[in-house]
């Protein structure tokens, strides 16, 4: 039994469509709590407190996130088998950005 499994075959983006809906609609329901939160902490004090803008500040960590992972589910990254598809080399670029994304999505995952 081996630590690492073999990689999956490349995903077509009809596959890939469920998942990036999920995503977006988490996210837009994240966003709108946080800013229901805020409109609701303005109404009862018609002011906001330093906890409120750090909870906003929050969402751009959220937005940054799920942009990053909007890109690597769209174009793939290095870790699929390629050995029957033959990609060129703006295709294999892609794929190497959307490879260090994942890392940066990751970071944005800690910072939110």
């Amino acid at each position: 039994m081996s630590l690492y499994s073999s990689p999956p075959s490349p995903l077509d983006f009809e596959e890939i469509k469920p998942t990036l809906l999920v995503c977006w609609w988490i996210t837009l329901c994240c966003i709108t709590i946080i800013v229901l939160r805020l409109i609701g902490r303005y109404i009862r004090t018609e002011c906001l407190f330093l906890e409120d803008k750090l909870v906003a500040l929050v969402i751009v960590p959220i937005l940054l996130r799920m942009g990053c992972v909007h890109y690597f589910l769209v174009n793939g990254t290095n870790n699929a088998d390629f050995s029957d598809v033959a990609l060129s080399p703006d295709q294999v670029r892609r794929k190497e950005i959307a490879s260090g994304l994942v890392l940066a999505a990751r970071v944005l995952y800690a910072a939110t």
